[in-house]
């Protein structure tokens, strides 16, 4: 696919550092989400020496978050209605050279199109399953960046518009890297539960630690079960202080591909304990960087391998956080966007 030609915006401007220019990136979505991938993405297109702002389609203050639930009670058209002219506005005063739209699916296409009028190039990144209506926001779009290259697959056979690309998600190094915390022998998984997960931890022997709303339903358990919310910013402390981490897909929302979960542990210098997905051999190598089970019986062969030989968890955890800080941050991410649209200095 060839890469987008830069279209800048009447009246654009781009902030002078030394003798190079920095790209003006207006991020769309949703913020406080309970993985903050809105978040993360400025923090790499800024690590990645843009101007990144966000617009949230909940409210970049809590007076904005109360205008646009009340717009939302008086039905969807009005609250596109109010979003838009909050976006419009939003580009005038900030008018950036990219804007991209966080789980784009989720999005109006109608926003897209207050974007078109302003002529500043419309980049998506997918992160969850979708159906055929997808193709009216899809068409609006330069150019969309999937998660999972089941999404893209299915993207090509809903008859999407060819301008579709594999873009997985990465670690925030900014808050996910290695610390000073002493390692346990604890086994964490951070999830919330469905059937695949509840059935797999049920013949798993080895104590797991579990976090995350509802895991009631896992019933009488020997697993350590902390069944409430756990805040975000404590994952990379639990990281730190685990000897591995357990990662299993949610099959209600993808194909073959990886979550946060399968980086963030890695940026702490973690083991991940990973179910066998066809996208994990792009990231990393199974069995050096990773390791990988295909059943109940594997994953109870690992939980048992990695509790007797600290030093294969080390090992595994090392390699894991150099591939990750040599091509899984959120700024790396960052950069192949901004390569393709031609914002790179």
């Amino acid at each position: 696919m060839a890469r987008i030609p830069r279209r800048h915006p009447p009246g654009h401007a781009m902030q002078a550092v030394g003798a190079f220019v920095k790209p003006r990136i207006l991020l769309v979505g949703k913020t406080r989400s309970l993985v903050q991938w809105l978040e993360d993405a400025r923090d790499g297109f800024e690590d990645a020496g843009t101007v990144s702002r966000l617009f949230a389609l909940n409210g970049n203050t809590p007076v904005a978050a109360m205008r646009a639930r009340i717009a939302k009670l008086r039905g969807q058209s009005a609250l596109t209605a109010y979003l838009a002219r909050q976006l419009d506005a939003a580009l005038g005063t900030f008018p950036p050279q990219l804007v991209l739209f966080m789980s784009a699916y989720w999005a109006q296409p109608a926003l897209a199109d207050v974007v078109r009028m302003h002529g500043i190039p419309l980049a998506g990144w997918v992160g969850d399953r979708f159906d055929a209506s997808a193709g009216i926001m899809a068409s609006r779009l330069d150019r969309v960046y999937y998660t999972d290259s089941g999404f893209l697959a299915e993207a090509r056979q809903f008859g999407f518009p060819d301008n579709g690309c594999y873009l997985p998600h990465a670690a925030n190094a900014r808050l996910f890297r290695p610390g000073n915390a002493e390692r346990t022998n604890r086994i964490v998984f951070v999830a919330v539960p469905t059937q695949h997960r509840l059935e797999l931890l049920r013949q798993v022997e080895t104590p797991i630690a579990v976090y995350g709303r509802r895991w009631g339903a896992l019933g009488p358990s020997h697993h350590e079960i902390h069944d409430g919310w756990l805040a975000r910013k404590r994952l990379p402390r639990l990281y730190q202080g685990s000897l591995a981490v357990l990662n299993m897909c949610n099959e209600l929302n993808v194909f073959e591909g990886l979550n946060q979960r399968s980086f963030e542990p890695a940026a702490c210098g973690t083991p991940v304990l990973h179910d066998a997905l066809a996208d994990l051999d792009r990231c990393f190598e199974p069995g050096k960087e990773v390791l990988v089970f295909h059943n109940s019986e594997e994953l109870q062969d690992l939980c048992m391998r990695v509790r007797r030989d600290p030093a294969l968890a080390q090992r595994i955890g090392a390699a894991a956080l150099s591939r990750v800080q040599s091509q899984h941050t959120c700024a790396h991410r960052a950069r192949t966007i901004l390569r393709d649209f031609g914002l790179t200095s």
